[in-house]
């Protein structure tokens, strides 16, 4: 995974269902990281289409994230099984224009719903870029 992954513009599908508070946790990341990010809460992510994930890229997204619910507990049952082949789909179409498949991660939650998406979220970005601009000098001076 790249070490800064706040410098790209980042599009994430999610399933509601992970996170009852979605709405609030999500928009605490929205409020945070601006129009870095992007999120579309899909009521399963087996409403995902291709489409939408072409889409994704085509509006600047460098990469996009979907986010299923855990293996074996979809409340639709096959929901996040449908997910996975669309997103296999994707990924083989912009492969076929040269495009890095990379841009395209599906990930399953793991552990017992509810979860919090903003959790999940911080954890594939990694660790937020220093604001404080007194810190952020000592940073590139070699902190003297």
């Amino acid at each position: 995974m790249e070490a800064n992954r706040q410098s790209t513009n980042t599009t994430i599908f999610f399933c509601q269902q992970l996170d009852p508070d979605q709405d609030a946790n999500r928009r605490l990341l929205e409020k945070e990281l601006g129009r870095k990010i992007r999120f579309f809460p899909l009521p399963c992510s087996g409403r995902i289409d291709v489409l939408h994930l072409l889409k994704a890229l085509e509006t600047g997204a460098e990469k996009v994230y979907l986010i299923t619910c855990p293996e074996g507990a979809c409340r639709y049952r096959q929901g996040n099984v449908r997910a996975g082949k669309r997103l296999e789909y994707a990924k083989s179409l912009i492969r076929d224009i040269e495009m890095p498949a990379g841009c395209l991660e599906i990930i399953r939650a793991s552990g017992t719903l509810p979860l919090s998406i903003d959790g999940l979220v911080r954890n594939l970005l990694g660790p937020a870029p220093a604001t404080d601009p007194v810190q952020a000098g000592k940073a590139g001076n070699g902190g003297g």
